[in-house]
């Protein structure tokens, strides 16, 4: 017995399915009337993800070079950072303990620089204030310029997240429509299936028109192309 592709392939790899069964089903226009079935119930959800696919595209694309900017924001707060805890540890003498910069870097400069993208300007702005407040008596001489640098890189941060966040959302919501398109042509063709074995057709006549999937086929696949990596 022949099998329609899994629920649970890649969708790409459905709405191939799909547009095959279709086309297949049309050049048997001269056979029995129910091969124009295919056409009817297959048609619309195909109509849907041709107007979907290229929209999801160009978000995509939208996206890209945003997602870009973040990285080279992030990239350069992380070192500077780093930079940053380390010129200060220098200039305390590297002492084994002071609980004082214990304060300002809890956990090393890790703390901030390995925080998620999205919390990362606003805790560099508290270590700037903490720096701004002379936490430490012995920092109070570089504090204001070194927290200075510090507010102007999570504000370049804080622009580049902001830029890309309604793209990003886009991008995600035309994924998550991909998919659900993606996963009623799969039940459609299922249907389509039954309805044309409820009709008489033989196994051998219905998967000449819809291929014929092992159930591993397609599944474990990534969508693609890939969508945005850093969401």
């Amino acid at each position: 017995m022949g099998e329609v592709i899994s629920k649970q392939a890649a969708r790409e790899r459905i709405i191939e399915d799909v547009k095959t069964t279709v086309t297949r089903a049309a050049g048997r226009a001269n056979g029995p009337d129910g091969w124009g079935a295919a056409a009817t119930r297959l048609g619309p959800v195909l109509t849907l993800w041709e107007a979907t696919a290229p929209k999801a595209k160009a978000a995509r694309a939208e996206l890209a070079p945003l997602t870009v900017a973040i990285d080279v924001a992030d990239d350069g707060s992380d070192r500077l950072l780093r930079a940053t805890a380390d010129a200060l540890w220098n200039e305390l003498g590297r002492p084994a303990n002071d609980p004082l910069f214990e304060l300002l870097f809890p956990a090393g400069a890790g703390f901030y620089a390995d925080a998620p993208d999205a919390e990362q300007p606003d805790l560099m702005v508290l270590l700037a204030e903490l720096l701004e407040s002379n936490l430490h008596p012995k920092l109070a001489a570089t504090a204001a310029a070194r927290a200075a640098e510090i507010r102007a890189a999570a504000a370049s941060l804080e622009a580049a997240l902001d830029a890309a966040r309604k793209p990003r959302a886009k991008v995600r919501l035309l994924d998550r429509v991909l998919t659900s398109i993606a996963r009623t042509a799969q039940i459609e063709l299922a249907k389509l299936k039954r309805y044309w074995k409820s009709e008489g057709l033989s196994e051998a006549d219905i998967h000449a028109v819809i291929p014929d999937r092992p159930r591993g086929y397609g599944v474990n696949e990534p969508a693609s192309p890939p969508t945005d990596p850093t969401a």
